[in-house]
């Protein structure tokens, strides 16, 4: 937790991160707009800066916007903008079964050895039509070199990666339907550039040879709902 806060009372926004925010940020947009509802409600999970729910709260005026994180700092910085943001741990919120019309979160689940009890809150507050989105790293990037040359010694700690297969066996494992799997930054080609030179520029590539070549996965779930029991 100190680690977290520490880097939160540090952080500030680059050039290269703000462009994958705005990748984000476009899927996001389209699956609320599949959502037919006049007041969405939506929240980033483990929202740090809260970069997407920001942006999201400043665009849209269909959503009803919440944040979700375990540091202070974090939640202290987002509430600038996001008054219902609070402080809390993301595997046992404080919210009722079926709130969300979509929850998302990026850069968070990659950080727990066990992935259920993350997974399993996200499907109680998701509503029964809801999207859960959720961003992680992929297997095959600079992004995960850069990590390899670390020799684990990541800032954060713990943090895993994954191939397409695995991300999808995940969801379908803790009661999801994967809707769709798609990745940000191929090869982390665009991110690295952008960051070495501190622009922001049109992609250099759009899309990878291999499915899990990306800086970033991105999977769609939605709700495996149990048939209902018929009355005898």
């Amino acid at each position: 937790m100190v680690k977290w806060n520490q880097y939160w009372k540090r952080y500030s926004l680059s050039k290269a991160e703000r462009w994958l925010v705005l990748q984000r940020d476009k899927i996001i947009n389209a699956y609320l707009d599949k959502i037919v509802l006049s007041e969405k409600q939506i929240i980033e999970v483990g929202c740090g800066y809260g970069s997407n729910i920001r942006l999201l709260r400043r665009k849209r005026g269909d959503v009803r916007c919440y944040a979700l994180d375990n540091s202070p700092v974090a939640v202290n910085l987002v509430r600038r903008e996001i008054s219902e943001t609070i402080v809390a741990d993301c595997r046992n919120t404080p919210f009722s079964q079926d709130s969300f019309d979509l929850v998302f979160s990026a850069g968070l689940m990659e950080h727990f050895k066990d992935e259920t009890p993350f997974l399993k809150e996200m499907k109680r507050i998701l509503k029964r039509e809801g999207y859960l989105i959720t961003f992680v790293p992929a297997r095959f990037s600079l992004w995960k070199l850069y990590q390899l040359i670390h020799f684990g010694l990541w800032q954060h700690g713990y943090e895993k990666s994954y191939t397409y297969r695995s991300l999808k066996a995940l969801l379908i494992k803790n009661g999801f339907l994967s809707v769709e799997i798609t990745g940000i930054d191929p090869f982390s080609i665009n991110g690295v550039v952008m960051k070495l030179l501190d622009i922001t520029m049109p992609a250099i590539l759009e899309r990878s040879l291999l499915k899990s070549g990306y800086t970033e996965l991105c999977i769609v779930g939605k709700k495996m709902l149990q048939p209902k029991k018929k009355l005898v």
